[in-house]
């Protein structure tokens, strides 16, 4: 099973820029930031149904008008992250 094909060119340039910033920094919190987003997007991407929810809030957000409607697509958009960082084992407020 292959989890977001799309997004394989994405990955690597994430890949590659982050070791570029661990080679620059001589540390490896690029590599630590690097696994824990793409963690969180695995963990999205491989269950279909949140994933699409996600990408519907995430489509509506960019439409919004009106103050308490953004508060409620924020709402959603972080509870599905939560969840997909609780089933990966990291903390969400740290990979994105």
């Amino acid at each position: 099973m292959r989890i977001a094909p799309n997004q394989v060119a994405a990955f690597d340039a994430d890949r590659t820029a982050a070791v570029e910033a661990a080679r620059s920094q001589v540390g490896a919190a690029p590599m630590r930031r690097l696994l824990r987003r793409w963690a969180l997007t695995v963990a999205i991407e491989r269950v279909p149904a949140p994933a699409a929810r996600l990408s519907e809030w995430e489509t509506r957000a960019g439409q919004v008008e009106e103050l308490a409607e953004g508060r409620a697509i924020a709402a959603e958009v972080a509870a599905i992250r939560a969840e997909a960082a609780a089933e990966a084992g990291i903390d969400g407020r740290t990979a994105g």
